[in-house]
């Protein structure tokens, strides 16, 4: 049986596996993600980057103009972004935006959490991404919630947010984007 990483460990074994503010290549997924979601053509202004790890997303975001704030529990990723980016907004609790980029955070999470959190938050737009696939490394990487996209789907209905967009491959082939029931 595995130990669940710390804070800490889990942030270099991130840096040293390329999600870093220091990786051309995951600056340009970021990028590329964040003009993704501008070709969508949505009525976003603002971003919410809920989990920002690394906070590449979230600047890369801020970096096109979007009224973005990032959000971690962990200080050591809080740390890093403050380091990296010092322009980027880091709050200390979620708050409600246009848009909340989800990606690969929720598997992080019980139902009961993520349901209290949209209890707090109603974003018009989510940027879903989450791993469907369990592996042996689950435990250490803190995995405790994996789903297939139908049953995240089938949790989100609950939360009040249907399917926008299920073709949006990015950041990860398992991405999709969710809206607001009106």
């Amino acid at each position: 049986m595995s130990k669940q990483l710390s804070p800490d460990e889990f942030l270099r074994i991130e840096i040293e596996a390329g999600i870093s503010a220091d990786n051309p290549d995951f600056i340009r997924l970021a990028e590329a993600t964040e003009q993704m979601i501008t070709r969508l053509d949505l009525p976003i202004l603002s971003v919410l980057d809920f989990g920002a790890g690394t906070g590449v997303y979230a600047d890369a975001f801020r970096r096109a103009r979007y009224d973005v704030k990032a959000f971690d529990i962990w200080e050591s990723h809080c740390s890093y972004m403050a380091a990296k980016f010092p322009d980027l907004v880091l709050v200390d609790k979620p708050v409600t935006t246009d848009l909340m980029l989800f990606i690969e955070v929720a598997e992080h999470m019980t139902d009961k959490e993520i349901r209290a959190l949209f209890r707090k938050i109603r974003p018009a737009y989510i940027l879903f991404s989450s791993t469907p696939f369990t592996t042996a490394n689950d435990e250490s990487w803190g995995h405790i919630n994996v789903k297939h996209s139908g049953q995240w789907l089938g949790l989100f209905d609950q939360l009040g947010y249907e399917l926008e967009r299920a073709d949006v491959m990015m950041p990860t082939a398992w991405a999709m984007v969710l809206r607001l029931k009106k």
